[in-house]
Formats: C-alpha cells, structure tokens, sequence
C-alpha cells in the first residue's frame, strides 16, 4: 500500500457514495458503492481476500470517491459511472444474450414493432421477452395481418397495398381521426394470453377460405390457430397472480455468483437467462451490480421473486420492481427451480473447465510421448510475414498446459533482414527472443514449434546452437490448403490422424499464430503507407506516398524507378529527384 493510499484511507468519510479505484495510469478500473465509506474502501487494503478482490487490489494506484445524500442515490450513481468509465473488473453485460419483445406504439396511428431495446417511448406498451426472434416476428406479421394498424415507418403521399389488402387504414389518405382503441384491446389481450377473439377471427376466416375453395389457404388459417393453442397451453403453470414476474435463482460457490433467471408471463415460462459472476467484494454486491445493469425501470416485471438473503429494499426502489420471497407453494417451487438451474449451471462450468485442463494435459502428455520428449508443459510458436519484403513482421504465440495464453504472445519488427527473406527472419527473431530469456534468467519453453516445415526448424536450431540452449524444436508442415498437416521433427516427418487431440491442438497453434502475425502484418503495413523510409522527403506528402507505393509496391521498385517514372505519376520533377537521391542515399 503506497502512501497516498494510506494518507486518504484516513479522511475517508462515514458516509454512503460511490468509489473509484484507479491503476498507475489513472485510468478507473473499478466503481463501487458503500452505504459507509470509511469501512467499504479500507475493508480493500486490510485482510485476506479472494484471488479475485487480491489481482483488483495488485493494481489499485490510488482511489477517488463521491459523497450521495443516500444509499438510493449511490446506487443510481454507480450504475453512471459504469457506463461512463466501462471499467474491467465491474460487471459489464454487452456481449449478452437480450430477448426480443413486441411493442405496440402509441402513436396517433399506432405500430405493432419487434425490439431488443428494453425502453418505452411515448408510453408504448411493451409485451415478452419472447424466446427467441421468429417467435415474435410471426405474432407481429399475424396480428398485423388481422389488425388493420399501420405498417410503415413514414406515412408515404398514398395508399400502398396494405390498403387494398384491408391490412391498413391508410392514415397516410384519410383527413378523418382515425379510433383505433377496439384494436388496441383487442391486441393487448391476445398478447397477453387471451386469445378467443383472435382464434374466433381465424376460424371465420378458414370456414371462408374453404365456402371459395381455396383449401390451402384454409390449412394456413388452421395451422395458425393449431400453433396459438399449442403456445398458449405449453408450459402452463397452475399460478393465480405474479402472471408477469421473474425468478431469480442464485448459487454461490469458489467466489462465483451463478444467476439463472425463469422468465414467466401469464403463468406460461416463456424463457431463461443464466450467467455466472466472480465476485469481486462480496455477494450482494455483485448481485446488485447485475440486477442494476440487467433490469431497466421501465421494462422491469411487476414482481420478482427472490431468496431472502439478497433481498435489499434501496435495489428494489432503484429498478422501480416489487421484491418477494415465497416461502411456501407453486412460487416457492418455481424459485427453488431456479436456484437448482442457478446451482447447476455453476457445477456445470467447473466440471467443464475442470476436464477441458485435464485433456488438454493429457493432450501435452501424449504430444511428448509422440515427439519422444518430456511433457511440454509450454510450448512457443512463431510465425513471420511480409510484402514483398517490405513490413516484415514476426510473431509469437504461448501455450501453457495445452492453452493460449495471450498476455505472454509478443510481436516483432525485423530490424536486421533486407527483403523478404524468411530464413534470416526466423534466426534474428529467435535469436531476440531466446538472448533475452537467457540473460534475464527466465523460463524457458519445453518445446518450439514452428509455423513452417524443414527451413524454418533448422534456423531456429542454428540459433539455439549459437546460444548454447537446448530445446526440442519442430515444425508445422501444412498442406496445399494451408491446414496442418504433420510435424516436422529430428529430421523425420511425423505424420498426425486428423481429428486426434494432439491434431486438434497442432492445428489451434498454427491457427493461431497464422492469425496473430497477419493481424500484426496488417496494422504495421496501415502505418507504414505513412511512416516509411519516404517520411521527410522534401515535396512528398501524404497523397504522393500513396501514389508511389500504388505503383510500384516496395522500396526497391521506386529505387530502381526513373525520374521519368516517377513523373508519369504527376510528381514533380525535382520531388522525383528527391525521393531518388534518398532511397539511394546520393548526397547533394
């Protein structure tokens, strides 16, 4: 704990508020609330803690905080500072799953929409979540098909086909005010759950279809009215109100939160949500984190159902939701489903992470019996790239225990290799790469392989023998689609059965190194249109690089250019003789 932590753990406040831990870069990488701050923060840097909470505190440089008025209004606080500062070791739920809902409008001449977004504009009414896109996509085209509401965005000069189809009242063409509440009722009602005036609607318009016998338009109608019935009575759940709540199951288990929500409308469960969250200061903490993030006010359930132990009245003001803990009957049930998901999704994960290690060892263990050399618990791959010559690039990727491990992948500049060259490429980068293990005392890798075959194995073992280090190296030698396709090892080509663990693995290091100098090649080809050996040339600016490297590619190409090529570009005269005299390094 450095000193200007110490000095300010002394004036903190006992007071409810928001803090902000920040790293060396002063950058935020944690938002917390505290109904008492003085105890919260200090609770950071006294004591034992998770590996979770010790990784956050390793990188804390100082911290900042900001008094509320009330516990309420630090909740509120720390769900805008999230959003402002995204720092990595909050919750941050962008990459998950949102169901779709159905929106009826409340325009002058209401729309029937289908949306992710979970906020009501203009009182709109809000209907779901429902499963999954198609689901909610086919409601809206059959209500829209039944209901004559407004189908465009914009109301064009006039009637469109919908008009002609009786789909729509062509608000676009009627002066008059059109009542459209009949049909708002009547979708309302069938969105939520009932469903008579609709089917009735359907069977007349089947027994009409068949009086013209037009019988496949009729089938069209039954299947439609088969398929409500079938929505309607699956999943139905014996429950006299809370028709439009969610259960919210929790595990808590190794410092994780596991949440598995039973989404249920009008008592029919219509669909889940689970996630699993480290905890970083303690349970209820990160549970308040997610639901503040997961639930908006206006979107949120009447009633949610929840166990006791998270139970926090200040929450249930913020996200404007009633908060219930059932202790007995069909919701206590219904909960205690959810707290059973909740439990297994969290099981489900160890067993799975658990058993990926141990085939990934195995996996290793078997390599090194093929290779006939110890387990290579760390394995290193490089892999080069280039244009021509120009921008060349090498990369490395690290695997510990059968798994990338990104934060140990490192990129390189050639320094030393004119053109494309990539034997020498190999050696200088290897010879960077090992030179600095060695003299910094580091680990080394148990085994090298190579994203190549015989010629790149050799230059790395030519190094290795210049440095005086021993380690097994091979090469991956790929097939004409570039897939891999067997190691090159102690001279002799081991041949691999494709789908096999020790292929699978081959092949994701290849893979990986392929794509991680391709990415780096690309960013430093981007760069180099405008850092290049043609940066400083008096009269060449930016539009005549482009020109020049458009033409002839590389360095040496406009080396070995004319003025007079040079000119047909509509480069100046005297600028060609500039950019000559300094590629060449003629001296004037």
């Amino acid at each position: 704990m450095n000193e200007n932590i110490k000095l300010k753990l002394e004036l903190l406040p006992d007071k409810p508020g928001c803090y902000l831990m920040k790293d060396i870069n002063d950058k935020v990488i944690y938002v917390g609330k505290a109904k008492n701050l003085k105890n919260r923060v200090r609770s950071y840097f006294h004591g034992s803690h998770n590996a979770k909470t010790t990784k956050l505190v390793s990188e804390i440089d100082h911290f900042d905080y900001i008094i509320t008025a009330s516990n309420k209004e630090s909740f509120v606080l720390e769900i805008n500072l999230i959003k402002q500062y995204d720092p990595k070791y909050n919750i941050m739920l962008k990459d998950d799953k949102t169901y779709p809902f159905i929106a009826l409008t409340n325009e002058e001449n209401p729309r029937l929409i289908v949306t992710r977004e979970a906020r009501k504009r203009n009182n709109a009414k809000y209907f779901g979540p429902y499963p999954n896109v198609k689901a909610a996509r086919e409601t809206v085209n059959l209500l829209n098909q039944l209901f004559p509401l407004r189908k465009c965005f914009k109301l064009p000069k006039k009637e469109c086909l919908y008009y002609h189809l009786k789909q729509c009242l062509a608000p676009c063409i009627n002066k008059e005010k059109i009542d459209y509440s009949n049909y708002k009722k009547e979708i309302t009602d069938f969105l939520n759950g009932k469903t008579g005036n609709v089917i009735t609607k359907l069977e007349e318009k089947m027994l009409e279809a068949s009086a013209k016998l037009e019988f496949e338009k009729a089938k069209e109608y039954r299947d439609e009215i088969d398929s409500i019935k079938h929505t309607i009575n699956a999943q139905k759940i014996d429950i006299n109100t809370a028709l439009f709540a969610d259960y919210i199951g929790t595990y808590v288990k190794d410092d994780n939160l596991a949440i598995h929500i039973l989404m249920m409308r009008q008592g029919t469960i219509v669909a889940n949500y689970s996630t699993i969250i480290p905890i970083i200061s303690d349970a209820n903490d990160t549970f308040n984190g997610f639901m503040t993030q997961y639930y908006t006010p206006n979107i949120t359930p009447k009633e949610l159902f929840l166990n006791e132990n998270f139970y926090d009245e200040t929450l249930s003001e913020v996200i404007q939701a009633k908060f219930n803990i059932p202790q007995k009957g069909i919701k206590y049930q219904v909960l205690e489903m959810a707290n059973l998901n909740a439990q297994k999704d969290l099981e489900n994960r160890f067993l799975m992470t658990q058993n990926k290690a141990l085939r990934d060892i195995e996996t290793i263990e078997a390599l090194g019996k093929l290779l006939n050399i110890n387990t290579p618990y760390t394995i290193e791959s490089f892999d080069n790239s280039n244009l021509f010559g120009e921008y060349p690039i090498s990369a490395l990727v690290v695997y510990k225990n059968g798994r990338p491990c990104p934060k140990l992948f490192r990129k390189y500049h050639v320094k030393t290799v004119v053109g494309a060259n990539d034997y020498e490429t190999m050696k200088e980068v290897v010879y960077r790469r090992y030179l600095r293990l060695k003299l910094e005392g580091k680990e080394m890798p148990d085994l090298i392989l190579m994203d190549g075959g015989q010629i790149q194995v050799h230059a790395c073992l030519e190094v290795l023998k210049v440095l005086n280090i021993d380690i097994p190296v091979g090469g991956i030698q790929k097939d004409e689609h570039h897939r891999a396709k067997l190691i090159y090892f102690n001279e002799k080509e081991i041949p691999i059965a494709k789908n096999s663990p020790i292929y699978m693995l081959i092949a994701n290091i290849s893979e990986r190194v392929h794509d991680f100098a391709i990415n780096f090649f690309r960013s430093t080809k981007a760069k180099g249109l405008f850092t290049s050996r043609l940066d400083g040339i008096v009269g060449l600016g930016k539009a005549r690089k482009e020109k020049l490297l458009k033409e002839f590619i590389t360095i040496d190409a406009i080396k070995s250019a004319s003025i007079t090529d040079i000119v047909k570009l509509g480069i100046p005269e005297n600028v060609a003789i500039n950019v000559l005299n300094k590629l060449n390094e003629v001296k004037e």
